[in-house]
């Protein structure tokens, strides 16, 4: 769990810093609503834009100047927003760009990024990654291990998955799809049935059906949108909001869920429950770790009792199901559950603090049939 220090840290550079969930107690998966949420690693909550960060969101979304722009049909970005990117997927028994990752606020302290890192993480088979804010990296000083605006890398951009984290996002997320080049995907609100500290604000799901109504009035024929992503994806939080946003679900065809679990049955059988709520939309789960406060798992490529052997026995169940068609994998980045007070045995990292691949990014590039599906200068983004 961040320190205070940290936390404040973060606030105030307007950062997309996650603060991770390791409280005692049971899994999230299962939970109903009014109950907090427990076990989560890094990148369960975000605060993409705050009170001092705002203005700079909403200049990167109005100003263009040298934005390299990607034109492939029904994608792209605008003014300084960047579409999710394109390039080979993953080989073997996966869907095409099946395996992808997510990004906190560990990446900073690396030496490797972010070329090496996101060399590294392509050459492995992953495709795309997600993060918690509306702009790309290139607006995110936190980004930067000088402190300074991020290094540009048009690959790196390219492969982002953008987020409306809260209402907060919502106005600028509008121009930004109404615009010349809008993005591929746009997931709509991340967890806003639980807030991590009070760092992101809590939304009932009625006020979202209301916030984001404005959403599903624009045209958005380039852009799919995909479902909040919330905390409790059994909970009734997704069916109130289905409910109390006049058929907006006509235009969500995919629905989100997060889940940190280090017992793939159990995993599996939080999809089945999800997928019999939701039975005519795909699922993307945004947020996936066996990190938690409890998992003994080691770091280890394969072996009993290891991360590796957990990913060489869940995901290829995932994939049997026929119905999900991207995994997000926490972390993507170096040290970010250990930053969070998780435990050590349990580390999910996909790269080392130089930006090399981990054993447990070698168990996850492997697991759909070998390494170096992605190059390492781009990233898939079918479905």
């Amino acid at each position: 769990m961040l320190s205070l220090f940290f936390a404040v840290l973060f606030i105030a550079a307007g950062s997309n810093a996650s603060p991770c969930k390791v409280s005692a107690g049971s899994s999230a998966v299962s939970s109903s609503s009014g109950v907090t949420p427990t076990g989560y690693p890094p990148g369960s909550q975000q605060l993409s834009v705050n009170q001092g960060a705002s203005n700079t969101l909403q200049n990167a979304v109005n100003n263009s100047s040298g934005t390299q722009l990607v034109t492939s049909p029904g994608s792209g970005a605008q003014a300084g927003i960047q579409q999710v990117g394109s390039g080979s997927t993953s080989p073997g028994s996966c869907p095409p760009g099946f395996i992808n990752t997510v990004f906190n606020t560990g990446a900073p302290a690396q030496q490797g990024w972010p070329q090496t890192v996101w060399s590294s993480l392509t050459s492995n088979g992953i495709n795309d990654w997600i993060g918690f804010s509306l702009a790309i990296l290139d607006a995110k000083n936190t980004y930067d291990v000088n402190g300074g605006p991020a290094a540009v890398m048009p690959a790196l951009n390219n492969a982002q998955i953008h987020v409306v984290m809260d209402p907060r996002d919502t106005d600028a997320a509008v121009q930004m799809v109404q615009g010349p080049s809008p993005p591929q995907y746009l997931e709509l609100f991340n967890e806003p049935d639980y807030s991590f500290e009070g760092l992101t604000p809590t939304t009932d799901a009625a006020t979202a059906a209301q916030n984001l109504q404005a959403m599903f009035t624009i045209p958005h024929n380039a852009t799919t949108y995909i479902s909040p992503a919330v905390a409790f994806p059994n909970s009734a939080w997704l069916p109130s909001f289905r409910d109390a946003c006049n058929n907006c679900f006509d235009q969500i065809p995919i629905v989100s869920m997060h889940i940190y679990e280090p017992d793939p049955s159990v995993v599996i059988a939080s999809i089945q429950t999800f997928h019999g709520t939701w039975p005519d939309k795909r699922i993307w789960i945004t947020e996936l770790s066996p990190a938690r406060h409890d998992c003994t798992l080691s770091d280890a490529a394969s072996g009993p009792g290891s991360i590796g052997d957990y990913i060489n026995t869940l995901i290829p169940q995932i994939v049997a199901l026929g119905y999900v068609d991207k995994i997000f994998w926490n972390s993507g980045e170096w040290d970010a559950t250990a930053l969070n007070a998780a435990p050590s045995a349990c580390n999910p990292s996909l790269v080392d603090a130089s930006g090399n691949a981990t054993p447990v990014l070698q168990a996850l590039g492997q697991v759909c049939g070998g390494s170096g599906g992605a190059p390492a200068g781009g990233s898939s983004a079918t479905s």
